[in-house]
Formats: C-alpha cells, structure tokens, sequence
C-alpha cells in the first residue's frame, strides 16, 4: 500500500465555529452579488460562469476557515462546505424570488421603506421555504430569462438551468474545500501547516510509478535530483516539498508536466505520488 499524509482528523468546536461563521458570512454576501450580476448582465453564459466564480469563492472562503481554524478533518470540511453551499443556494433563491416579486423590480434606485420591504420579504421567504417553492413554480411557468433569438426560458428546460446551476455552485464549493487545506500536510509537531517550498524541484519525466516509489523506499533519492535542464524537454515532472522546521517527516507530490497539445496553451499536471513522506533530513 502506497503511504501517504493522512489527515490527524483534528476539528475542535472553537475552529468548526470560525470555519462557519466565516462559511455563512459567505454565504449571505456571494449570492447577493450573484443575482445583481446576473440580473445586470441576463446572458446565459455569462451566468454560468458567475455561478461557476460563486460556488470557486464560497470554497475559498470555507478553505481561508479550515487553515485558520486548523481543521484536519477531511469529513468535517466536506460536511460544512454541504451545509454553507447550500444555504448560499437557498439565499440567492430567497433574494431572486424578493425581487422579482418587488413592486419596484431589480433598481438600485429603492427608497428607504422599499429597501425595508425587500428586507422584510426576503426574511419572510427564508423562514417559509414552502411558499418560497411555490414562487418558483409560478416563475418557471412565466420563464425569467431569454436566450437570444427565442422567447422566454420555462418549463422543463429552466427546470434543467437551475439543476445545473445547482451542482455548479455546490459542486464547486465542495471541490475548492475538499482539496483545500485540509488535505495539505500539517506538522503536529509545530502546531502549524506545513510550508510549500519554491520553486518546485524539476526531474524527468515520471515514467514508472512503482519503480520511484521502490526507490524511495530504499532511500535512493537520485530520482529527486533537481535537474533543471530536463524543463526544456517536452515532457518533465516536478517534485512539490512540504515541510516545517524541525518535523522529523516531511511530505513531497510528483507531479507529471506534459507539453500542451492542440488549442491546449497550458501544460498538463497529472499527479503520480501524492504526499508521499520522507525523512527530513532526506537529501532533497
């Protein structure tokens, strides 16, 4: 079995509180900004991918929680990032539904009781979900966007949008949180996560897995050599070194580079060891 950093699956209350609350502040301000963006901008695209740009932030969010609460509890974080991106959903249907309900409609220009009415409806729809729902019924029957060249969206295909706006926002949430911090080696020993060293180490190309692997079991770590001239080969693997001063172990992920192909611009970084741990005071 190939050994790896296994989280110590530390979440104390006080760093699960901290990670929430900074979750559900999120929570409450992205999906705000979503339909104000949406609503400036009506472009399916363009909503795509600031549902897409939510769903990256509210994970970033619950992530800057996870490393500042120290969490190392890998279900823990998945269980908050669930729970936060699904309240951001239900907020940014709660504020969706106030304002196309509102007498006054999506303006910046409401007066203070309108405000205070938009305030008050939103906090009405929030503690009563089965109205909420029935709103929704009545918008997708009317459709609430168009795509160009076609009449309003409804029916079953704005049933379909708004399930995949849905995996969008949590899906992202949940993939930006569960690899976050919580899966970076943390030093027990320091109390502290681990540093990232830079520039990653350059070796060739990685191609037999389980002959590095063997390698390092043996303590041969030539394979670890940094050889900078190899990056100017097609393909070329990089060695990321997570260590803390005085931990007696530190971790290191290979990391294949493959040159872009295609309409590619990017290289392609495929994983071949992940977190593996070495001695620290292993010459690399």
């Amino acid at each position: 079995m190939e050994e790896k950093y296994t989280p110590a699956g530390h979440a104390s209350p006080s760093s699960i509180l901290t990670t929430l609350a900074i979750g559900i502040i999120a929570s409450l301000i992205l999906p705000l900004l979503y339909i104000i963006l949406c609503q400036l901008i009506p472009n399916i695209w363009f909503i795509a991918i600031c549902a897409f740009s939510m769903g990256m932030l509210l994970g970033l969010a619950i992530d800057m929680g996870i490393r500042i609460g120290k969490i190392r509890n890998i279900q823990v974080a998945l269980i908050i990032a669930i729970v936060c991106s699904l309240l951001a959903f239900y907020i940014q249907w709660v504020f969706f539904d106030a304002v196309m309900y509102s007498r006054s409609g999506f303006t910046f220009k409401l007066s203070q009781a309108e405000v205070k009415q938009l305030i008050g409806d939103m906090a009405f729809l929030f503690v009563h979900p089965g109205i909420l729902f029935k709103e929704i019924i009545a918008l997708n029957e009317v459709g609430t966007f168009r795509i160009q060249g076609s009449d309003n969206v409804s029916g079953l295909l704005l049933w379909l949008i708004w399930v995949g706006e849905f995996l969008v926002i949590t899906g992202g949430t949940i993939l930006v949180a569960w690899n976050g911090h919580v899966k970076i080696p943390y030093s027990e020993l320091n109390d502290q996560w681990m540093k990232r060293r830079k520039p990653n180490l350059i070796i060739p190309f990685v191609h037999d897995k389980d002959h590095l692997i063997g390698q390092l079991r043996i303590k041969n770590f030539d394979m670890l050599k940094n050889s900078p001239d190899v990056i100017t080969q097609p393909d070329y693997a990089e060695v990321v070194v997570y260590e803390s001063t005085g931990d007696p172990t530190k971790f290191i992920t290979v990391l294949n580079v493959t040159a872009p192909t295609g309409k590619n611009k990017q290289p392609k970084k495929k994983t071949v060891v992940a977190h593996y741990p070495l001695a620290n005071n292993a010459p690399i």
